[in-house]
């Protein structure tokens, strides 16, 4: 596994999450619930299942922690909610 292309992926997942949610721990659990990595052919699968996979357990194990704190632990910039625009 490539780490360089799981933390890219992971934090695109996060944002992506961040931006199509209402900002809670919950909303973010919930949107990354929706995504999918599919096709058989997709490429750097094996990244993107495992980033997926490590956003999703982290904000569904851990609702009651503060964000910057969830985003931290998966190895994120916590700074990263502030610079993530509001969708309306």
């Amino acid at each position: 596994m490539d780490i360089q292309l799981y933390r890219k992926y992971l934090e695109q997942y996060v944002v992506e999450a961040i931006e199509n949610s209402d900002r809670t721990n919950a909303g973010i659990s919930e949107h990354l619930e929706e995504i999918n990595v599919k096709g058989l052919f997709t490429r750097h699968k094996e990244e993107k299942q495992r980033a997926l996979s490590d956003a999703r357990q982290a904000f569904a194990d851990h609702r009651h922690w503060p964000q910057d704190i969830v985003i931290s632990h998966l190895g994120l910039d916590p700074e990263i909610m502030q610079k993530t625009p509001v969708k309306k």
